[in-house]
C-alpha cells in the first residue's frame, strides 16, 4: 500500500458477479482509481503487482475463497499491510469473525449502501495514511543523522533518538524524564534557557547556537531547534528539538578567521588584526588612566638581504624575527607583521618609559644577534620607532603614524636604535 497526497487512492474490487462490480464502481469511480477481479486467484495476482490501497473482498469465490485470499494476502510481506474490507450477501457471523481474525479491516453485507460503503473507505483510508505517516515518522526519528529529542509540556525528555547517543553517549533510559538542561555547560547559560522557554510560548520555533557537554565531560557547540506540537486547542502537547554537532564548521570558521587575521609567512597577527586590536586597547586606557606604547620595527639592510641571498633566506630571516619578537614580550602584549619587513609591537598597558626600555633594549639585542639560515650568517638589526597613547595621538591610525615617524628616524640616526615620537617632534619644533 502506498497511499500518495498526488493522485486518486486505487482500490481493486473483487466479486465473481459482474452485477455487483459494476454496482459497486458507480458508487466508487468518482473518488477512486479501480481496478476488478472475478476470482480469487486474479485477486491475489492483481494485488501482489499493483499493490492498491484497498482490497473490496467478496467472501464467496468460485476457487478461492475471500477468506482464503485475506488469509494469503496476509501472509504475502508485499501485501499485508493493505486494508481489506470483507464484502458478503450472507450475513454469516462466523465469516466475519474469520475475516477479522485474520486482520480484516472491516466487514460489510449486501446489499451495500452507497454512503455506508463510501463512508467506511474514506475512514480507512485515511486510518492507514495516518498509521503510514507515523511509521515514516518513527523512521525518519529512529535512523535520522541529527539528533532528535522529544520533551512533555513539563519540559522533561521522553524520547531520544540513536543519532543523540551517538552524539552525547547518553542511552534513553538516561535521560528519559529528565530536563534537557542537564546537558548545559554548568551555570553558563540559565537565562538564555529561561529565555528560550519563554520565547517558544510566544511563537512556533526557537533556534540558537548553544554549548553542552557530553557523558564523558567533554564540550561541543552545537546548533538547538526546538518546534513545538500543538493539539486543537493550541495547547502544547510536545516539544520536538534537533541538536546538530557544529564543531567542524566552527573549527572551520576559526581557521577562516585566523588566515584573515595572521600572516600566512609568519604566523603573526595581520594589519587588520592589528587595527581590531588597537580599537579594544585604546579604550581600555584612556578608561584606566594609563598610556599604550607602540613600536614600529624595520629591518636595517634587510633589502640587502633579500636581494643577494635570496628570498627564501629573507623568508627565513622574517620566520626568525617573528619567533625572536614574540620571545622578547609579555604575554599580554602583541607582536604584528605588516608586510614586508616592518612589524609592530603594542604594549597595552606601560607606567613610563623605564618599563618600555626594559623591553626595547631586549628587542635591540635579540634581533641584532646573528642569524644562521641555511648555512650563511646574516646580520640585521633593528630600527625601532616609538609613539604612545594618548600622548602622541588620540586615535590608532595617528599612533601608528607616528611610530613609523620616529622609525624613520632611528635609521636616520644610524639605524640598530629605538627613538621615541616625542623626540622627534621636539627636533621638528
Amino acid at each position: 500500500m502506498n497511499i500518495q497526497l498526488d493522485r486518486k487512492p486505487a482500490l481493486l474490487l473483487v466479486d465473481d458477479q459482474p452485477t455487483n462490480l459494476h454496482a459497486l464502481a458507480a458508487i466508487l469511480k468518482a473518488d477512486y482509481d479501480l481496478s476488478f477481479a472475478t476470482s480469487g486467484e486474479a485477486a491475489l495476482q492483481l494485488a501482489e503487482n499493483e499493490l492498491p490501497d484497498l482490497v473490496l473482498l467478496d467472501v464467496i469465490l468460485p476457487g478461492i475463497s475471500g477468506i482464503e485470499v485475506l488469509r494469503v494476502l496476509r501472509a504475502n510481506q508485499k501485501t499485508a499491510n493493505i486494508p481489506v474490507i470483507l464484502v458478503t450477501a450472507a450475513s454469516s457471523e462466523q465469516n466475519e469473525i474469520n475475516g477479522l481474525d485474520l486482520g480484516a479491516d472491516d466487514y460489510l453485507t449486501k446489499p451495500v449502501q452507497a454512503q455506508i460503503l463510501l463512508a467506511r473507505v474514506r475512514n480507512i483510508l485515511l486510518k492507514k495514511r495516518a498509521e503510514m505517516q507515523s511509521r515514516l515518522a518513527l523512521h525518519v526519528f529512529e535512523h535520522s543523522g541529527e539528533a532528535l529529542l522529544i520533551c512533555g509540556r513539563d519540559h522533561r525528555l521522553l524520547q531520544v533518538n540513536p543519532a543523540f547517543t551517538r552524539l552525547t553517549g547518553y542511552s534513553q533510559d538516561e535521560v528519559r524524564g529528565k530536563a534537557p538542561t542537564f546537558l548545559a555547560i554548568q551555570g553558563e547559560r540559565d537565562e538564555d534557557l529561561l529565555e528560550m522557554w519563554q520565547q517558544l510560548q510566544q511563537s512556533n520555533m526557537w533556534r540558537n547556537e548553544i554549548w553542552n557537554r557530553r557523558k564523558d565531560g567533554s564540550a561541543f557547540p552545537a546548533l538547538l531547534s526546538i518546534s513545538k506540537m500543538q493539539d486543537a486547542r493550541g495547547e502544547v502537547d510536545f516539544y520536538i528539538a534537533s541538536l546538530v554537532d557544529i564543531s567542524e564548521q566552527k573549527a572551520t570558521e576559526e581557521e577562516i578567521r585566523r588566515i584573515a587575521h595572521h600572516d600566512a609567512l609568519t604566523g603573526l597577527p595581520n594589519r587588520l588584526h592589528l587595527n581590531i586590536h588597537l580599537t579594544q586597547v585604546l579604550p581600555l586606557a584612556r578608561r584606566h588612566n594609563h598610556s599604550v606604547a607602540l613600536m614600529f620595527i624595520d629591518l636595517d639592510r634587510f633589502k640587502v638581504i633579500n636581494d643577494t641571498l635570496g628570498h627564501d633566506i629573507g623568508d627565513e630571516l622574517l620566520v626568525e624575527v617573528a619567533k625572536r619578537l614574540r620571545a622578547c614580550v609579555r604575554e599580554s602584549d602583541l607582536v604584528a607583521r605588516l608586510g614586508g619587513d616592518e612589524f609592530v609591537v603594542v604594549l597595552p598597558e606601560v607606567h613610563g618609559k623605564a618599563a618600555i626600555q626594559v623591553i626595547t633594549d631586549k628587542i635591540l639585542h635579540c634581533l641584532s644577534s646573528v642569524y644562521h639560515l641555511d648555512e650563511h650568517q646574516v646580520h640585521s638589526s633593528p630600527s625601532i620607532g616609538i609613539s604612545l597613547y594618548p600622548q602622541d595621538g588620540q586615535d590608532a591610525e595617528t599612533v601608528l603614524k607616528n611610530a613609523d615617524c620616529a622609525m624613520y628616524h632611528a635609521k636616520a640616526l644610524g639605524r640598530n636604535n629605538a627613538q621615541y615620537f616625542d623626540a622627534v617632534d621636539l627636533q621638528a619644533r
